[in-house]
């Protein structure tokens, strides 16, 4: 199986110790931008599987138009507060766990 690819938009806290713990999962390649800048060449270089963020970051206004550009790429926004995760085509998952996260990326979970 091809290993699904993962970028870590942001430099917060939860993105970091998220994508340490799903960059320790077979079938996943993590890939992190702290800034939009290298988000921007990472995905020109290739689109990700999933783009993964923070949501009480997401005054970015470059995350939307991502969908537009790439309508398969599962966007996923982290809201660390309510321990829920935000899929931009409008389902939510409630009680996010690392596993529910993983399946998400994976393709495993609808």
């Amino acid at each position: 199986m091809t290993p699904r690819r993962v970028l870590f938009y942001g430099n917060s806290l939860l993105l970091s110790l998220v994508a340490e713990s799903l960059a320790q999962s077979p079938g996943l390649h993590v890939v992190r931008a702290a800034t939009w800048e290298e988000a921007s060449r990472s995905l020109a270089q290739q689109t990700p599987n999933a783009l993964i963020f923070d949501l009480a970051n997401s005054h970015e206004s470059h995350i939307l138009p991502l969908l537009l550009k790439n309508p398969n790429l599962l966007l996923i926004g982290l809201d660390p507060e309510c321990n829920q995760a935000v899929l931009l085509s409008g389902q939510e998952v409630h009680s996010l766990t690392l596993t529910h996260l993983k399946q998400l990326v994976q393709g495993e979970e609808s």
